[in-house]
């Protein structure tokens, strides 16, 4: 394994080079877009609150009929399951129990060019080639690289790319080796 880049090392004519720090708010965003791409995420998010509207459903006929005070303890609890379910698959609330994680990572080196994503951190250094990835998906704030399960994520925030014309660049490099999501 080798260490890491240092950040004053330039990035040859064809790569592009760029540092940040991922946040929650990155990993968020991520995993929404994910979400919403994916099919079989798509259809886990529309279970998942299809079941929460079943149960809700079931309790309120049940209170209506028996009254507040025949619910069970476990009809709270499958209720609370459901709605921790939803709120951290769906609106992708993951992300903020993973702050630590993130922190302990701390900024990242990311180099992009024509043979692989590679990216240094703070205890790690990977090289990603682009068979790897399935496609990429572009947002607001961030790109998206999807690996062939669609289950990884190598998440690009746009923040980090500061020079004039960084964001076109790496979208050409992303176009010429993976499709659009």
């Amino acid at each position: 394994m080798t260490a890491p880049e240092p950040a004053s090392a330039p990035a040859p004519a064809d790569s592009l080079a760029f540092e940040f720090e991922l946040t929650a708010g990155d990993l968020r965003a991520a995993i929404v877009a994910r979400g919403r791409a994916v099919r079989k995420a798509r259809i886990l998010n529309w279970m998942l609150v299809a079941g929460l509207v079943l149960t809700a459903s079931g309790m309120a006929l049940r209170v209506s009929r028996d009254g507040l005070g025949e619910l069970a303890p476990k009809d709270y609890g499958i209720g609370i399951f459901l709605v921790l379910l939803v709120a951290l698959q769906t609106l992708g609330l993951q992300a903020y129990l993973s702050r630590g994680r993130l922190r302990q990572h701390g900024p990242s080196r990311v180099t992009v060019d024509a043979e692989a994503v590679h990216c240094a951190g703070a205890h790690t250094v990977s090289t990603q080639a682009w068979p790897q990835f399935s496609c990429y998906l572009e947002r607001k704030g961030l790109f998206l690289l999807l690996s062939a399960d669609k289950r990884c994520l190598t998440v690009l925030p746009k923040r980090a790319l500061t020079a004039p014309g960084d964001t076109d660049r790496l979208r050409a490099l992303l176009d010429a080796r993976l499709p659009r999501a």
